[in-house]
């Protein structure tokens, strides 16, 4: 028995996105840094930041961004480059971090404001090229041309869906007491390697060709 022509579209959808998703990123990375440097509240409003901007790409593509790109492949270059810059900016913010006084009796619960904790997370997902390419092409490609909006808005439905569920595992899992408390055993070590990666992901980004 095969599977309704709408049902198996929102399947391979599903299926592509969770290996997305799963592969490490700078927003995975964000939100786990968030997680164990700082409270579960602000990794929670950095997924939901995370999720915004991945909700933003979807939607984009559903509107037809990969014909803009087809057309305007100077945008993508931008948005590559500005996303770079970003990845850089937060891997120094986190390096000077790291050259501070390290105590342990610090807490690691260190304030962080709920709109800037998910505005970090937005403007990680959405200064993401990869992003732009994935949506802009390969989950574009995914539905056929002749999609109904009823697919269109299942489809969307289950990249945000799924990607709420995703980020809010990352978020508690990561923000447990034990975790945090090897965060602030090693500090300076943990975010100078998560750091380093992120300055890794910047530098990909800007030496990248088209």
């Amino acid at each position: 028995m095969s599977l309704d022509p709408a049902i198996s579209t929102l399947l391979s959808v599903a299926a592509l996105h969770v290996l997305v998703l799963v592969i490490p990123g700078p927003d995975v990375l964000l939100v786990s840094q968030t997680a164990v440097a700082r409270s579960r509240r602000a990794a929670l409003l950095a997924g939901a930041g995370v999720v915004g901007g991945i909700a933003c790409w979807a939607a984009l593509a559903l509107l037809g961004i990969n014909v803009l790109f087809q057309n305007f492949a100077w945008i993508h270059g931008v948005i590559r480059v500005a996303g770079g810059l970003y990845l850089l900016f937060m891997a120094f913010n986190l390096w000077r971090s790291s050259l501070g006084a390290q105590t342990q009796s610090a807490p690691v619960q260190t304030p962080l404001g709920d709109f800037k904790a998910f505005r970090s997370g937005f403007l990680t997902n959405i200064a993401n090229p990869k992003a732009a390419i994935f949506f802009g092409s390969v989950f574009a490609n995914v539905l056929p041309a002749h999609s109904g909006n009823g697919v269109k808005l299942g489809a969307f439905a289950v990249i945000v869906s799924l990607s709420v569920l995703w980020f809010a595992l990352v978020a508690l899992g990561m923000s447990t007491a034990r975790l945090q408390t090897a965060y602030l055993n090693a500090r300076r070590t943990i975010d100078r390697v998560a750091g380093s990666v992120m300055a890794g992901f910047g530098a990909l980004l800007l030496i990248e060709r088209e």
